[in-house]
Order: C-alpha cells, then structure tokens, then sequence
C-alpha cells in the first residue's frame, strides 16, 4: 500500500460543475425509484435450494459456511414484495442478538463468493456481530449479473437490502440503530442506491439502518432505471476504492458520488476486491497473489493485498464505532 489517499468529505454540497455534470449525464431529467417500479425490480425468485457448487463450479459452499461454522444458505428472509423467500445464511452471535451490532453483507456481480463469507467470518470474530449473509441472484435463477445493467442490478439490491433489515428487525430483535449494510462491487453499488435521498427510498431506509460500508462500488449514475442516481444519502456512508480498478474505475463516474459520502478512503494502488478470500473462507488467503474475473465482459484484475485489507477493516472499526458514538 504505498499510496493511499484519505479524502474525508463532510461536505453535503456538490460543486457546480459535478451538478452539471450530473445533470447532462441524465439528460435533465433523472428517474426516481416509486412504488409503482416495485414489480420490475423484483423478478420472480424460483428457487429455494442454493447451488453446492457456485459460480460454474469454482467453489464448493459447504467449505465457506459449514466448514468455517456459518449457517447454511438458508430460503428465509420475505422478499420485499412477499413473494417467495431470498436465500440467507444468519448467524446470530453465539451469546444472543441483543444489544450486539448486526451486518448485512451483500455480495457482487459474480453473486456470493468466498470472500464475502471471509467477510462474514472476520465481523462476527473481530466485530463481536452477528451477521445475515444475503443472496439475490441464487433465489432467482441465476449466478451472476455480470451485464450489470438491468432489473438486476442496484433497485432491485436496494430492496433486497430493506427485505433482510426489516426481516432481523422484525423476526429476531435486531436493533436498526446497530444494523450496517456492508457490500463490495455491486454489492457496494447497492450500498449507495439502498441510502440514496430519494422520496421512495427514503420512506422504506429511514431508521431501518444505522450506516453503510461500500468497497470498490460501481459508481455510474446518468439518471436512469438501470444506471440510478446515487446520493446524497440518508445515513451516514463509507466508501472505498482503488486506483487500478478497472472494474469499477472512479474516473467515468459524476465525483459527487464519493464525496457527498461521510468518508471516502482510495487506494491509489489497489486493484478491484483487495480483500479477495483468494483460497476459500476456510484457508488464509495469498497475500499479492493476482487473480483475474470470471466476468466474460470484463476480465479485470483482482490483487490480494494483506495490508490493505487490514487498513480497511481498522477504518471501518472506527467508522462504526464513531456512528455508535454519536447516537448516544
């Protein structure tokens, strides 16, 4: 990690130019999420069964759930719409939900993979959290979402995400006052839409969580149903990104984006998915090993960095421990 770049951006006010900016990019004409969209952005979920082996066969699921002593992937969590049950694995803390800070973990376009199980591990263990890991494509059909840019992408995540925070709260007590959406890629994208100040969205995400934790997320946002805007956000947000991604580059993106967030860390020199579980969540990953996609459109690098991921997770420990802070 031999550059990284803080940028802490308090500051609700966009510049002129980045309002322009979005304004061209929508046409002067942006589309908001409503009730009426709801249907579209929930297509049908038919299956209840998640695949042993996902994402053509790359990895098995019992290595990253039973093996490291998460629940298994679960039809559990009532789909926004209530029509059928997202698949889920919950995993309360040991010693109860109560009184204990919960994530939502949601993954990205390759849908759930072994580091968002790693992720899962390393909030319960080093967070003392519980922790519901969150399904939206095996539920429907499908493995991935690699077009990106459909009834697949970041409304129908943002409900997905109101689904399972209205399910913890509701069904076992989970506090929404300690409950973090936490997602990278498209997962990150769903982070910033789910907070996203739209009349809709803010109506089902108020009070429902406390923050959101977005790493290395698609940031293209013109206005439309399938490139939605996103912010400013209701809630306090933080955002990560690296320099060499070439999955989810920062510069075709309105800047606003990052800095209407509450904190904005880019690592000039990470790739996409520094974080990676480049050998499954139950054996230690490969420290700068260097991996690429299986994303037929976008075969873009993905680079372990040990030191990244750890400075990550110490920014995220103390961005969450400040939200916590201030709500007393």
């Amino acid at each position: 990690m031999s550059c990284t770049a803080r940028i802490c951006s308090r500051s609700r006010i966009p510049t002129l130019a980045s309002a322009l900016l979005a304004a061209l990019m929508a046409g002067g004409c942006a589309t908001q999420l409503k009730p009426t969209d709801v249907a579209h952005f929930q297509p049908p979920i038919v299956r209840d069964r998640a695949p042993e082996r996902p994402l053509k066969g790359t990895y098995s699921l019992a290595n990253n759930t039973r093996k490291v002593g998460l629940d298994e992937m679960r039809a559990q969590v009532p789909a926004f719409d209530g029509r059928g049950r997202l698949l889920a694995s919950w995993n309360p803390h040991p010693h109860g939900v109560s009184g204990r800070r919960t994530f939502v973990v949601v993954h990205g376009g390759h849908g759930l993979v072994p580091s968002n199980f790693a992720t899962a591990l390393w909030l319960r263990e080093a967070m003392g959290a519980n922790v519901l890991v969150l399904d939206s494509y095996w539920s429907r059909g499908r493995e991935e979402n690699w077009a990106t840019w459909n009834e697949f992408g970041a409304n129908m995540r943002a409900l997905d995400a109101i689904a399972a925070a209205r399910w913890l709260r509701d069904a076992h007590g989970v506090s929404p006052s300690r409950l973090y959406l936490y997602g990278d890629s498209q997962g990150g994208w769903t982070v910033l839409r789910t907070f996203t100040d739209e009349p809709f969205l803010r109506s089902q995400v108020a009070g429902l969580y406390a923050a959101g934790i977005a790493l290395y997320p698609n940031c293209i946002a013109d206005g439309s149903p399938q490139r939605p805007a996103l912010g400013p956000y209701v809630a306090p947000v933080i955002v990560f990104t690296g320099g060499r991604d070439t999955a989810t580059p920062i510069q075709p993106c309105d800047r606003s984006v990052f800095t209407r967030a509450t904190d904005w860390i880019h690592y000039a020199d990470q790739t996409h998915g520094w974080d990676t579980a480049n050998r499954g969540a139950h054996t230690p990953a490969v420290d700068g090993e260097c991996g690429k996609a299986m994303n037929v459109y976008n075969r873009f690098a993905v680079c372990r960095s040990d030191l990244t991921t750890a400075d990550m997770r110490r920014r995220i420990g103390t961005f969450v421990d400040s939200i916590e802070t201030a709500r007393r």
